[in-house]
């Protein structure tokens, strides 16, 4: 890893994510809604300006969750000091334009079709996000969106590693976006009872995985870009590195559309299959960045998958929560909360799960609550589960 781009509601530079992260302080805040609704918190991207990288044209025929990836994609640009184009192109995104539609639909039954934004499909189309960054930086090998729920884009990394492992290409980015804090998804996921309902007043208590007064997922914001690649390319250009990728895996829990299953054994088997991706024993992990939704299904399967994947070295593996800091941002939380394991790496540092003030006796493993601590790190697993069963993990080595 070369590169690191972001944009998330802790600020828009790797060191003001690590600032919020480390110190365990939560980026959430009131959301400011049309209408009420039992979901009152949520991390947004405040201060945001697209023109900083975009023209005025641009702006004006794009969305926000285009503008996100952007931005991130243009800061790992510079953060890497690419100067030729990268091969190929890889981004995860759960809903794309989603809440472009709904402004679409809203036009279409007040004023009529002739009425809508002409460029409204390109809007909200998830694919051209990832177009959009490629048409600028002149990426003609693969660009792909991935879909995968939460998993989008820690499933974008472990295709990055892939393409760059294959010969596919010396330099690729991989990142995600996410912008879901429209009020149709935020109704649609509080009809799922899956976000909290704290009120605004408490917004900074409101995600708190693996303890015993969660009551749901926080929802977020953001994107994050990195530039991934292979070892001679970096020893070329004389580039800066902040991490290596050693492995990656991906299955399905083919159990549910919205539930993990209890036990955890397909989640269990994807962290085992990226360890042995990257030619390591589980009991190589220091650190484990867990998916840590805050919600009740979520947390206790997730212990219950580290539990079986790391057997008695679970008890000893040191395990922190970034979305306890930056809340869920669905499709693009894998890279963001990557981006913290790579400064974690850096700073030899876990980062502390925020909230974590009464641990669920269920989620009895070292979450490392509310303050972190020193630490050698030089291996680290990020793993996100996502709706539909999505599993995904991604195995990091310290620079």
């Amino acid at each position: 890893m070369t590169g690191i781009g972001v944009e998330s509601c802790a600020g828009a530079t790797p060191d003001e994510l690590w600032d919020a992260l480390s110190a365990g302080r939560p980026a959430i805040s009131a959301l400011e809604l049309e209408q009420p609704l039992p979901c009152q918190v949520g991390g947004a991207v405040k201060g945001f300006d697209p023109r900083e990288h975009m023209s005025t044209q641009q702006v004006r025929r794009t969305s926000r969750f285009q503008q996100l990836l952007f931005s991130a994609a243009m800061k790992a640009r510079e953060d890497a000091r690419l100067r030729t184009a990268p091969g190929a192109l890889y981004v995860g995104t759960g809903g794309g334009g989603l809440d472009e539609t709904a402004q679409l639909v809203t036009v279409l039954r007040q004023e009529g079709w002739s009425r809508m934004n002409r460029l409204g499909l390109l809007r909200l189309l998830p694919n051209q996000a990832a177009g959009l960054v490629a048409q600028e930086l002149d990426i003609t090998g693969p660009v792909l969106t991935i879909s995968t729920a939460c998993a989008s884009s820690t499933d974008a990394i472990g295709a990055g590693l892939r393409a760059v492992r294959d010969g596919i290409a010396d330099v690729v980015l991989v990142g995600g976006v996410e912008s879901w804090l429209d009020l149709p998804s935020l109704a649609s996921f509080c009809l799922l009872d899956a976000l909290s309902r704290r009120p605004a007043a408490e917004a900074v208590r409101a995600s708190r995985p693996f303890d015993r007064d969660r009551d749901g997922m926080v929802p977020a914001e953001g994107a994050a870009v990195l530039v991934l690649e292979s070892e001679r390319s970096a020893l070329r250009r004389g580039a800066t590195v902040h991490g290596e990728v050693l492995g990656a895996a991906s299955t399905c829990d083919a159990h549910h559309a919205l539930a993990p299953r209890p036990d955890g054994a397909i989640a269990a088997r994807t962290i085992e299959l990226a360890c042995a991706d990257a030619r390591l024993d589980p009991t190589a992990v220091d650190l484990v960045s867990a998916h840590g939704t805050s919600t009740p299904l979520n947390d206790r399967a997730e212990t219950a998958a580290i539990k079986r994947a790391f057997g008695s070295h679970a008890r000893h593996v040191a395990i922190t929560a970034p979305k306890s800091v930056i809340g869920h941002a669905c499709g693009a939380c894998g890279v963001l909360e990557s981006v913290g394991v790579l400064l974690a790496m850096r700073e030899k540092y876990v980062p502390p799960t925020a909230n974590l003030d009464n641990p669920d006796p269920d989620c009895d493993l070292d979450y490392t609550p509310l303050v972190g601590r020193p630490a050698s790190i030089n291996v680290a697993i990020k793993q996100n589960f996502g709706f539909g069963g999505q599993n995904s993990a991604v195995v990091f080595g310290a620079a």
